[in-house]
């Protein structure tokens, strides 16, 4: 087993500086020559042992997703990252592992593929020194080309950015620049791409209720209780499938809420935050179910808690079961004798060292990212290996009758041990993850789901790994849950929906996160606060998936600090057109000033004029200010005969943008936006679920003369008020086309 230590960030890694005197041929060279004598020092906080600098890959070294192959590369015709450009990429990548110590270099290699690409392209060769924004710029559409999917692209040019504008701070770069992205990041879609998310995403209620039915059987199968407890687990609190490796036995918290109930809490790593939270059960009925899945998982993980234990504690020795041979660690072996030691069964026409060479020490003839140990034993037994033995000959006996070995190695427990956990031990064991900054990770001994390999034998690998129980793992890995819940039979293994007579259903584990985080939508939880319950920093509203209707009805929905309590009141007023004051439509707060509001000819603007003059120039549906009181037989004939004119405008916009009048798009868009929300105001209004006197609020759009004109001077970028739009899921231009044409007026 390659050897990891939990430890603080080594202090003897010093950045590299750039001299000034130097031109950018020589700090490149000297940005090299820091990599390769800083590489080393990242053993063992952020790189494995064995790691070499002209090793063709780092992928088995901690730098996942790092073979060095050039854009072009696949699997079946796979192609090198070409010299000087591989001793660059290698640089750059130890730059950001080693010493800024980042978790992930996978986006940046994926970027210097790009680039590698455009500079042959552009230049002639792969000088980096030679890069410019050109050469950017072609590496961008390389990631368009190669990357369609989702945001990939966007964000691999992102890094490359970063990239650049290390180079320049470093003084890699014969001609100094500043380059920007010309990517942009795709729009949430049309209603018809959102409508096929949502079905894609989230995942189908036929297989959480048939998930529930087998959780709640009397599961005799341990396969079948990790699968089942895992969903249960992940149901209870959004969470990622690779969280569930740092899932401790004793998970469960309690804490008191404001009225004094006991409320359920699991302590659990957040990947993205890179920190340990306690995540509130969903609800209080779903604590139960987090009882039953830890108790069903208790009993069969004791077994490898235990052995991860004993393994932790004796490294030197060999672990012991009934057929080990009773040798002393250092006392030779014979090949009958290593099998036994190793479980392999010896047929009787077959050879115990043939069996130990095919089944066991093959595997490391061509193994890379062997620890030092390791690669010593293997050393010595292939210079030892006698290549050429003697066949022996009876009288009167025809054919072979033995085999003379001279092999001049011996073979012992001690290295027997150590050669079995290198091949049988997670890399990073005793913990159950790589090392990452800050992080305080979960030993093997204290996981929920550590099992001894072997004990599921479901088919999600066929190696011998999988056949002998001298390693550990997590039985709930990704591999396995996907391979179980996708309800097909792949590799002689049948899937759990099948096993148990639900054919044809299948999930994804990661649409359970979508659909928590879609209830909490629905429930009307801040996107602040969905995102740290689902332990998350940025990107929460990619797991929204509200109907249309849903959002529609955002567009007009009840404001948060409406005062229900008095529509009555409220409504006679109305009715007797008496002046409203903002305490009947609004609770005040400290340091609210109760006033007269002012009213307008669809509805009431809680606005305060006498702090300033409109914001919106009287652009009422765009102001999230304005209500519409349920029962004024006035305004909403007024937002009807609003509703006729805009139908009427709308149709000259389209009119006009069929014969491609300059700025008819724009005037399109806007118009039907005016009508779409109109039309919702009219509609929610309208509905009998609604009292008389309820106010429904409209939604801003989140422009003002203000930030309008602050926008166009460069102050603040526009993006940043329309991204806040494009969370509200209004429908595109062709969508709202398509809707606003089954408006009647």
């Amino acid at each position: 087993m390659t050897g990891t230590v939990d430890s603080k960030p080594k202090t003897n890694i010093v950045d590299f500086k750039p001299k000034s005197h130097l031109a950018a041929e020589s700090q490149l060279k000297a940005f090299i020559a820091w990599a390769k004598e800083t590489l080393p020092k990242g053993i063992p906080d952020r790189v494995y042992e064995g790691i070499r600098w002209e090793d063709d890959s780092w992928h088995q070294h901690g730098f996942i997703g790092c073979p060095f192959t050039a854009l072009a590369s696949t699997h079946n015709a796979p192609v090198k990252m070409q010299p000087p450009f591989t001793d660059f990429a290698k640089a750059l990548l130890v730059y950001r592992r080693v010493y800024l110590t980042k978790r992930s270099v996978k986006d940046w290699f994926f970027t210097l593929k790009a680039l590698e690409a455009a500079l042959v392209e552009l230049t002639g060769s792969r000088d980096v020194t030679r890069v410019s924004a050109a050469v950017c710029n072609r590496a961008c559409e390389h990631m368009q080309t190669r990357w369609e999917a989702g945001n990939n692209a966007y964000n691999n040019s992102k890094a490359l950015e970063k990239i650049i504008n290390l180079m320049r701070v470093k003084r890699l770069l014969k001609m100094n620049f500043r380059w920007t992205s010309p990517l942009k990041p795709k729009s949430s879609g049309t209603l018809k791409q959102q409508k096929v998310d949502r079905e894609k995403k989230l995942p189908n209620p036929e297989a959480i209720k048939a998930l529930g039915e087998m959780f709640n059987n009397n599961l005799m199968n341990s396969l079948d209780i990790v699968v089942t407890s895992a969903c249960a687990i992940m149901l209870s609190a959004p969470s990622r499938v690779g969280e569930l490796r740092d899932v401790e036995r004793d998970c469960v918290v309690f804490k008191e809420d404001s009225d004094g109930n006991q409320r359920m809490f699991l302590r659990w790593y957040a990947a993205k935050m890179n920190s340990t939270v306690l995540k509130p059960v969903v609800k209080p009925e779903m604590e139960p179910v987090v009882e039953r899945a830890i108790a069903l998982l208790k009993p069969i993980t004791d077994d490898g808690r235990a052995y991860a234990a004993w393994l932790e504690d004796y490294p030197d020795e060999f672990p012991p079961h009934e057929g080990l041979p009773k040798k002393g660690p250092d006392a030779p072996l014979t090949y009958a004798e290593v099998c036994a030691a190793l479980k392999l069964v010896v047929p009787e026409n077959k050879n115990p060292r043939t069996l130990f060479r095919q089944n066991f020490w093959k595997t490391f003839e061509k193994r890379t990212g062997l620890s030092q140990a390791a690669q010593a034993i293997v050393t010595e037994m292939r210079e030892g290996w006698d290549t050429q033995p003697k066949r022996t000959f009876v009288k009167n006996k025809p054919g072979i009758q033995g085999v003379e070995c001279d092999d001049r190695f011996v073979i012992t427990l001690r290295k027997l041990n150590v050669l079995m956990r290198e091949k049988y031990l997670p890399k990073d064991f005793p913990y159950t993850t790589p090392y990452t900054e800050g992080k305080a990770r979960v030993k093997y001994r204290d996981a929920l789901f550590t099992m001894r390999t072997g004990t599921l034998s479901d088919g999600t690998k066929n190696s011998s790994t999988m056949t002998k129980d001298f390693g550990v793992e997590i039985s709930a890995s990704g591999a396995r849950l996907s391979l179980q819940l996708a309800g097909t039979a792949t590799n002689n293994t049948t899937g759990i929906f099948e096993r148990h007579g639900y054919p044809g259903l299948k999930v994804n584990t990661h649409a359970f996160r979508h659909e928590l985080n879609t209830r909490m939508h629905q429930a009307g939880l801040s996107q602040l606060l969905i995102d740290a319950f689902s332990g998350r920093t940025t990107m929460g509203s990619v797991y929204n998936h509200e109907t249309v209707e849903e959002r529609t009805q955002r567009v007009a929905d009840y404001h948060p600090k409406t005062k229900h309590s008095n529509a009555a009141y409220r409504m006679e007023k109305v009715k007797t057109n008496q002046p409203l004051r903002l305490s009947d439509v609004r609770d005040l707060h400290e340091g609210d000033q109760d006033r007269v509001i002012h009213q307008t000819h669809v509805g009431i603007c809680v606005h305060n004029f006498a702090a300033e003059p409109c914001p919106k120039m009287g652009a009422c549906l765009s102001c999230g200010r304005l209500g519409c009181v349920k029962g004024d037989d006035v305004k909403l004939a007024n937002l009807k005969e609003e509703r006729e004119d805009l139908k009427c405008r709308y149709d000259k916009a389209l009119d006009a943008q069929s014969r491609d009048i300059f700025g008819a798009s724009e005037w399109a868009k806007k118009v039907g936006m005016d009508l779409y929300k109109c039309d919702a105001l009219i509609q929610t209004l309208e509905s009998p679920e609604l009292e008389n006197g309820d106010i429904v609020w409209n939604v801003d759009n989140g422009w003002t003369l203000t930030n309008n004109a602050a926008a166009m001077a460069g102050l603040i970028d526009a993006k940043v008020i329309e991204a806040k739009n494009e969370q509200q899921a209004l429908p595109s231009l062709d969508d709202m086309a398509a809707m606003l044409d089954e408006i009647e007026v």
